[in-house]
């Protein structure tokens, strides 16, 4: 068969000479930084390192969404290694040589190898994690730390990440790797750059306006017509980037009613059953979407086998899917240079074009691969890698562990400072402060924040500040908000910096889920049976709302009751969770309790679909394993006081619910796909209209253009 051919030909396959460095790297116990193109082969190195050590050594291998950790957990299985995966809702296999895992699934793994004992809170996900600890951690696409929302939880990680544990960072987008192993530098460790420039695969700009003369007239459509043309000069299969997803299935409806085909595709009664009528239509006539609203049976075990065996002329993609494809197609074409999100439009980021662009060509397969483009759409030219710079939001979990484990917050803060990856000190709020020792201002602030602010209050001013000798050292200090002042403000910290019982609840999550939670869990009227499928609504975004406000709810209520109207970058927006949705709870509910068919409620919603209502429960689900896996309030040390005691007393009660509700609805494997037939894996050519001419028309750009 085709692919078990291409996956013998891997395994035969010696490093080329930056794959050998990187290797030779490995083994000397350095960290390694490696910027090579899309397709060049930055994975193999981790399977040489595997393969080389006899999988002795134990590596931890993250990438940015579940759906690339089940490809490899998938293709890695499938080679007969002995692999393992944690995505947050499933855990299979975690006492295995290679564990594949999203970075946030991982993280609390990680900070617990750093402190040099087991996973203190292990619950479903962690039984004994392994009897080894881990050698090596990957990050795959390593530049999500420039990420607005996630990029803390990237720079979180790598902080945290003990010495012994050597790196292995992999990204093609990344314009200035050797600053990203500068700060590996100033965090103690010794980093090494490996920098391949070649494509495997080089790429050519032709412009698909030139093909559309002599179709035929049946042939209508603005894009069916350059797709057509496409397929004519032979340049097909083709991966066209859509804005929305609901353009993905337009273009696609379009491409499979109106493009020529001489030979459908047969399904198995399988896979038709899992695509449904509709999306088993377009597959016959060789044509898919492919967007977060399938299901992960649909995606993984029909459409992308079936574009990886070269079967589909034509994938329609949403622009959002870029990282999240793990297939190349002969030609790329992305139909626009910009899309609307949260009412604005927003132009692709140049990284996110080179994304897109480093699908076009088969390694293995084609020589060269196409960029399609038009008068309207985006020149290969604007394709850049990114300038990587830290995110605006700081990494809460990696202070707030150190804190619930007996740090000072004003030693934390002289000591961490400075390892941000930034080369200027990144004020956390006490500096001028703690500089009085233990002098107590009349005030009582603890935060230079705090000092600032409250010397310029104009409505109730504290009257202290008039006469304070402090007065001018507070006038010279900075208003703006940092961390420590935005943790009193939020109930994390107390007056003395300790953290509270809210701040412990807190520590738990990656996010501002714990946020939610405790305010939640401090109302003595909110039923813990109500919060538990109110949780639902903390990433539910827009998708399931449907006319309704995102922001409505109870959950809503108890946030902007603790928090009041607070905005703080990747955590909170007015007060309540950046990603809250209303809705979801509704949705969760009719499934897990009520014992709904997702069918049925996907038809009483408008913008979901299937793989929606999927993310939905995996969500709900990781969230419920966190809850399950978090350890007991401790309290600051002193017996707790009445209310302290009461919310202790709630979070033990909920975290007993978590742990039943995960019983009733664990998922400890992937399902089953179906196997490709013989029919599906053969050559197929699927130039349309006339025999494709040996060189396509239009200008050509040098290859290797776009890094």
């Amino acid at each position: 068969m085709l692919s078990d051919a291409f996956a013998g030909l891997q395994k035969l396959m010696l490093p080329d000479r930056w794959q050998a460095l990187a290797l030779t790297a490995l083994k000397a116990g350095r960290d390694v930084v490696v910027d090579a193109p899309t397709g060049a082969g930055k994975t193999y190195i981790f399977e040489r390192w595997a393969e080389q050590t006899s999988f002795a050594k134990r590596a931890l291998f993250t990438v940015p969404t579940r759906a690339l950790a089940n490809d490899k957990f998938a293709e890695w299985r499938a080679r007969d290694w002995n692999v393992g995966i944690m995505t947050g809702d499933l855990c299979v296999n975690p006492t295995a040589p290679i564990v594949v895992a999203t970075l946030e699934a991982v993280q609390g793994l990680v900070v617990d190898e750093a402190k040099g004992g087991r996973p203190a809170n292990r619950g479903d996900q962690g039984r004994d994690p392994g009897s080894a600890h881990f050698q090596l951690l990957v990050v795959d696409e390593y530049h999500w730390l420039a990420d607005p929302h996630r990029g803390n939880h990237y720079e979180g990680v790598l902080l945290s990440a003990p010495r012994d544990l050597q790196l292995l960072l992999l990204s093609g987008a990344v314009a200035n790797p050797h600053d990203v192993a500068a700060w590996l530098g100033r965090l103690g460790r010794e980093a090494e750059v490996i920098q391949h420039r070649e494509r495997p695969v080089q790429l050519e700009e032709v412009e698909v306006d030139d093909m559309i003369h002599g179709l035929p007239r049946c042939i209508e459509g603005f894009w069916s017509k350059r797709i057509a043309g496409a397929l004519r000069e032979g340049l097909g299969p083709v991966l066209v980037f859509a804005p929305h997803r609901a353009d993905a299935e337009r273009l696609a409806r379009q491409f499979a009613r109106e493009l020529p085909l001489a030979e459908p595709l047969t399904l198995t009664p399988e896979q038709e059953q899992l695509c449904g009528p509709q999306l088993a239509k377009l597959l016959a006539r060789r044509v898919a979407y492919h967007h977060s609203g399938l299901s992960y049976a649909q995606r993984a075990g029909v459409i992308e086998p079936l574009a990886k065996a070269g079967q589909l002329r034509a994938v329609v993609a949403t622009l959002g899917l870029s990282a999240g494809i793990n297939f190349s197609l002969r030609s790329v074409l992305i139909t626009a240079g910009g899309f609307r999100h949260d009412h604005l439009d927003r132009e692709i980021a140049p990284h996110d074009l080179l994304q897109m662009i480093g699908r076009a060509g088969r390694r293995g397969l084609d020589d060269v691969g196409y960029v399609l483009v038009s008068s309207s759409t985006p020149r290969m030219r604007r394709a850049e890698p990114l300038r990587l710079k830290r995110a605006v939001a700081l990494p809460w979990a990696f202070f707030l562990r150190q804190l619930r484990a007996g740090r000072d917050a004003t030693e934390l803060a002289a000591t961490e400072a400075g390892r941000f990856f930034t080369e200027e000190r990144v004020p956390l709020g006490v500096e001028q402060t703690a500089a009085l020792g233990n002098r107590v201002l009349p005030c009582g602030e603890r935060t230079d924040t705090g000092r600032a602010r409250l010397v310029r209050r104009e409505r109730n001013p504290f009257t202290g500040c008039r006469t304070c000798p402090h007065r001018a050292a507070c006038l010279s200090l900075s208003p703006t908000p940092t961390l420590l002042w935005q943790w009193q403000r939020t109930g994390v910290l107390d007056r003395r910096l300790a953290l509270t019982v809210r701040g412990e609840i807190v520590s738990f999550f990656l996010g501002p889920e714990g946020l939610a939670l405790s305010a939640a869990l401090e109302d003595h009227r909110y039923p813990l049976d109500d919060l538990l499928f109110d949780a639902a609504n903390l990433f539910a975004g827009d998708r399931f709302s449907g006319t309704n406000p995102r922001r409505i709810g109870r959950l809503v209520d108890a946030c902007t009751r603790a928090f009041r109207r607070l905005s703080i970058d990747g955590w909170l927006h007015e007060g309540v969770p950046l990603q809250y949705g209303s809705g979801a709870a509704e949705s969760v509910r009719a499934i897990v309790a009520e014992g709904a068919r997702a069918r049925e409620v996907m038809d009483e919603l408008e913008t979901a679909g299937r793989g929606d209502i999927d993310r939905l429960l995996t969500e709900w689900r990781s969230l419920l394993r966190q809850v399950a896996n978090a350890g007991r309030l401790l309290g600051d040390g002193a017996p707790m006081n009445g209310r302290d005691h009461f919310i202790a007393e709630r979070w033990d009660d909920f975290r007993a619910l978590a742990r039943e509700w995960l019983h009733e609805s664990r998922a400890d494997s992937l399902p089953d796909l179906p196997p490709l037939t013989a029919d599906q894996r053969r050559v197929i050519n699927h130039s349309v209209l006339r025999n494709p001419r040996p060189a396509p028309p239009g200008r050509t750009v040098a290859a290797g253009t776009a890094g």
